[in-house]
């Protein structure tokens, strides 16, 4: 069993998780952002990695804690 690591994301990866959740799809995010399907994945990969989120749910709901706590970012 592995602990999982829990550090900020870093902007970009918050900016790919912002993106998706607008475009409401990882195609429409990496569209939106200029960057392949695979380059978005991978920023998603990180921030769960990161947080220890395991899916985008989970990472969009503390996502809205911290906006919604005046901190802006997780």
């Amino acid at each position: 069993m592995t602990t999982a690591v829990r550090q900020r994301p870093t902007r970009r990866q918050l900016e790919v998780l912002r993106a998706y959740i607008a475009a409401g799809s990882l195609a429409g995010a990496a569209h939106k952002l200029e960057i392949s399907e695979t380059t978005a994945r991978q920023h998603l990969s990180g921030l769960y990695r990161r947080t220890g989120c395991v899916n985008v749910g989970q990472a969009a709901y503390l996502l809205g804690r911290a906006d919604a706590s005046g901190v802006g970012k997780m």
